[in-house]
């Protein structure tokens, strides 16, 4: 009987020790857990330059993807730029249009005082100038989103009002 158990345990001890060669012979392409026989077989089989390889594109393609971002940054700063000049363009068409209202209603005001003027034709374009002052307030509360256009039709209706304030100082004043 003991000689049959030793043979059972010889068995067992082989068997084990075949299972152990396979486990440490388990085909892997990972060279952190490959065996011996499996980074000989990989070598052989070109596995490990497989592996480098797909390394090589997928860096390749991160570095494509971050070159692509890095181009879209530069775009952006350069947009970016270009939005910044012209709201400081806008600032300032806005501030010499209010400074252009001012003068302009500085200028009835002065006329308002004379009696030889028509007060009603006065009092249009005083009205008139409170509009384009209210207009120009409304643009400068946002001139990020200020239309040029509209800045543009403000400019253009206060040269109206500046030459029909010219002709009404020139009929006063006569000849």
């Amino acid at each position: 009987m003991a000689t049959r158990q030793r043979a059972i345990a010889i068995r067992l001890g082989a068997v084990a020790t075949v299972a152990v060669l396979a486990a440490g012979c388990a085909q892997t392409s990972d060279p952190a857990e490959a065996g011996f026989f499996s980074g000989v077989s990989n070598l052989a089989t070109g596995t490990y330059d497989q592996r480098v390889a797909d390394r090589e594109a997928a860096r390749a393609r991160a570095q494509t993807e971050a070159d692509r971002l890095a181009a879209r940054a530069a775009e952006l700063d350069a947009e970016r730029q270009v939005l910044a000049r012209e709201e400081a363009a806008a600032l300032q068409r806005l501030q010499n249009v209010n400074a252009d209202i001012a003068a302009q209603q500085a200028r009835l005001t002065e006329l308002s005082s004379r009696r030889d003027v028509d007060t009603q034709r006065l009092d249009d374009l005083q009205s008139r100038a409170a509009d384009l002052q209210r207009r120009r307030d409304t643009l400068a509360a946002s001139p990020q989103t200020s239309d040029p256009a509209e800045i543009e039709r403000l400019e253009r209706e206060i040269d109206e009002l500046r030459q029909v304030i010219d002709s009404i100082i020139a009929t006063v004043a006569g000849p």
